[in-house]
């Protein structure tokens, strides 16, 4: 039930980017600083979050963070009505304010969040909970913005819109935290010791030269990722001429492509290994994102394909990192090895959409037609993503497969078919035979 207030605190949502740059007309800079803020917030936390966790186990800063969420939000809810629109002063500094305090206990949350689960979820079942955990996730996801498109349509993206659908989250949010508060996850028997002073963590994490290649790659992909795809709503309002509620029913592809493929790809991680699935996820991800290069408002139909397939194989991408952090980060250093791969990797992450936003501006200004500045744009992430692999190639990864394996392994036709949701299907035409002689049987495809 956190997912919705979750989904729009990051970066770059629908929902956000309309009220900011629509309903409130703020500037392209200014949106384009709000939304770094949750990077620049995830690198400072590794100042206060190790000193943190001295004092308080992974489980309660988890539970006090997510409560100043929503305080953060509920002071965010409760300044709206009063806030001037365009790019005025009081409303820039009041909004960044409350963004500023949001995005530091979505930080200090992720980091409590990630060491109490690395703790929680024994290694050899990582990708089958998380494929299926992050399926319901994302159907919870799809339920909630499958709302809030048909709510912004019906009152036509008025400020009344916004305030329910922030209550709503806001709503399922303390719900979600009261119920995190009955949580008491634990994969061993054995009393959670007492962390090492956090001098001695760097010291442990700085001299492990696999997990900080891990983090070298997450920053460069932060940093890739970042620098435009925030924009990719702002470019569907703008200039694709896409109301709210068309562009978060668009956006919907992709979530239900993803909550589809979430449990495939945890199985597939559990059986090849983190690194080859992140690989081969990653590469069919960016192929279909160069589409967005060709997208008019003469073939908008055309968004629908990389939705979709960004959707399945960043959910893969998605899996791989998330249980590569919790394999790689070295035990005697838990929190300490996440919050500096959340600090590092946000900072790159961080200087993305601030750039980007100057370089969208420029261009721009020089006179060349926004829609050719978009397109433009849009063909720097997919290569730059794909070049990253290269680095991801040197990270150690135990117990692991070869690319090719996984590359053959989706030759098959159940597991294309389980990507894709189509598993019944697959299971009615291909069976294996019962003595009749009839059917069709079922090997190696």
């Amino acid at each position: 039930m956190a997912v919705p207030l979750t989904v729009l605190s990051q970066p770059g949502n629908a929902v956000v980017a309309t009220l900011l740059t629509g309903t409130f007309a703020l500037s392209t800079r200014t949106y384009g600083l709000i939304t770094s803020l949750p990077f620049w917030f995830n690198f400072l936390q590794v100042i206060l979050t190790p000193m943190l966790a001295q004092r308080l186990s992974a489980r309660s800063l988890c539970i006090v963070s997510a409560w100043m969420h929503v305080l953060g939000w509920l002071a965010f809810i409760g300044v709206i009505p009063f806030m001037p629109a365009g790019d005025h002063a009081v409303t820039r500094v009041t909004f960044i304010a409350i963004f500023s305090f949001i995005a530091l206990a979505t930080a200090i949350n992720g980091v409590a969040w990630n060491t109490w689960m690395q703790g929680a979820v024994p290694l050899r079942l990582r990708g089958k909970f998380f494929g299926r955990r992050n399926r319901l996730l994302y159907i919870s996801l799809l339920g909630f913005l499958f709302a809030a498109s048909g709510l912004l349509a019906w009152l036509e993206g008025s400020l009344l819109a916004f305030h329910i659908l922030f209550a709503v989250a806001l709503t399922m949010r303390v719900v979600s935290v009261l119920a995190q508060q009955r949580m008491h996850l634990s994969s061993s028997r054995k009393p959670v010791t007492a962390e090492t002073p956090w001098r001695e963590q760097v010291s442990r994490v700085w001299q492990d030269k696999t997990y900080m290649r891990f983090i070298a790659f997450a920053a460069l992909m932060g940093f890739g990722v970042n620098l435009f795809a925030p924009f990719y709503p702002v470019f569907m309002f703008e200039q694709l001429h896409l109301s709210a509620a068309q562009t978060n029913f668009m956006l919907l592809t992709g979530i239900f492509a993803a909550a589809v493929a979430f449990p495939a790809w945890g199985h597939m991680v559990d059986r090849y290994g983190n690194i080859p699935v992140m690989i081969v996820a990653l590469f069919l991800w960016q192929i279909f994102n160069f589409i967005w290069c060709f997208v008019t408002p003469h073939n908008i139909w055309l968004l629908y394909v990389p939705l979709a397939a960004g959707g399945m194989f960043s959910a893969g991408y998605g899996v791989g990192v998330f249980g590569l952090l919790l394999k790689l980060t070295p035990p005697e250093a838990r929190t300490m090895g996440v919050a500096l791969f959340v600090s590092l990797s946000s900072l790159a992450a961080a200087l993305g959409p601030i750039l980007g936003s100057n370089l969208l501006s420029w261009g721009i200004a020089r006179g060349v037609p926004p829609l050719t500045v978009y397109h433009l744009a849009f063909t720097v992430m997919p290569i730059f993503t794909m070049l990253n692999c290269i680095l991801l190639k040197k990270v150690y990864e135990a117990r692991s497969s070869p690319v090719t394996e996984v590359v053959g392994a989706m030759r098959s036709v159940r597991t294309l078919a389980s990507l894709f949701g189509l598993n019944f299907l697959v299971n009615q035409v291909f069976y294996r035979t019962s003595g009749t002689g009839t059917g069709i049987r079922t090997g190696r495809n």
